[in-house]
């Protein structure tokens, strides 16, 4: 990969073959990383354009290299989900024919240690999207009271054990590095008993609530009804139960999936939008960074 960002694409023909329907016109990629589902998008329709937004200057970098022979056909944004809507003005636009966001944490962060992801490598424990902006995972746990970690734990790691990891945390701070904090969390877990380790969970949950990742996902669903043209469609990928079931409420409701019925069986709010399939495809087995993605889409109508 270009610019030293190495990232494996996750359902990469997937997205692109949900999106392959969509008129003519502007896709927004709100998690650039790499570049490789707006490449993918771009070498499979020439009569769209693509607007990628990340956090990572790093991700802007090596994607602008990396699709420059697209040529006005692609444009990298920095800023967050939250800020689509700034974003899109700012480049003239007002609504989109499709929209893709890739919710997880990109393969680069997660093996760049000093990028303070990785709980098998040491690093400053930072663990922020945006390597500049905001409050480091070090300014998390070394603050966070007890009971609001072990939550944090149990709701976005689902950890085993969590007021006993949490209690380990708090008894054991200040962290400045990513081992000082997987090895707390490994000897409170009682060690390494299966190819999973033990710090998986937690450094997940502390990663989610460091980038806000949730309060990002809710903002980004919110504002999708008032992005889409109509037959535009929007590819969302998550990795946490958490963020999947998000995603599928606000999928279901503006397909009015599950909503209120007159007595004939046919919905009393007339639908918004459809899905393109009920259930979420899976990502493949044979990446073990995909093995939990869950790929939701639905048409704006």
């Amino acid at each position: 990969m270009s610019g030293g960002f190495e990232h494996i694409t996750v359902l990469r023909e997937e997205v692109v073959a949900a999106l392959g329907s969509v008129p003519a016109g502007v896709v927004v990629d709100c998690t650039l990383g790499g570049g490789g589902h707006s490449e993918a998008v771009l070498n499979s329709r020439d009569d769209v354009r693509v607007i990628g937004i990340d956090r990572d200057p790093a991700a802007i970098v090596a994607a602008t290299k990396r699709l420059a022979v697209f040529g006005k056909r692609f444009i990298a944004c920095e800023g967050s989900y939250s800020d689509i809507t700034r974003i899109l003005r700012e480049q003239g636009e007002e609504r989109v024919s499709g929209i893709v966001a890739d919710v997880g944490v990109s393969s680069h962060q997660l093996d760049s240690a000093e990028r303070g992801f990785s709980f098998q490598r040491e690093g400053p424990l930072d663990m922020r999207m945006g390597p500049c902006v905001g409050a480091t995972a070090a300014d998390y746990v070394n603050s966070v009271d007890r009971q609001a970690l072990c939550d944090a734990l149990r709701s976005y790691g689902d950890v085993r054990s969590p007021w006993k990891v949490a209690g380990a945390i708090v008894d054991n701070r200040p962290f400045t590095t990513t081992l000082q904090l997987a090895d707390v969390i490994s000897d409170a877990l009682g060690g390494r008993r299966s190819r999973i380790h033990p710090a998986t969970r937690s450094f997940q949950a502390i990663r989610i609530v460091v980038n806000d990742e949730l309060g990002e996902l809710s903002a980004l669903l919110s504002m999708i009804p008032s992005l889409l043209n109509s037959g535009g469609i929007a590819s969302i990928i998550s990795f946490h139960s958490a963020e999947d079931r998000m995603v599928k409420r606000s999928f279901f409701d503006m397909a009015g999936v599950d909503g209120e019925r007159d007595a004939f069986g046919n919905p009393v709010v007339a639908p918004k939008a459809r899905l393109l399939k009920r259930g979420a495809l899976k990502g493949k087995s044979d990446n073990v960074r995909a093995r939990s993605a869950r790929l939701r889409s639905v048409e704006w109508l």
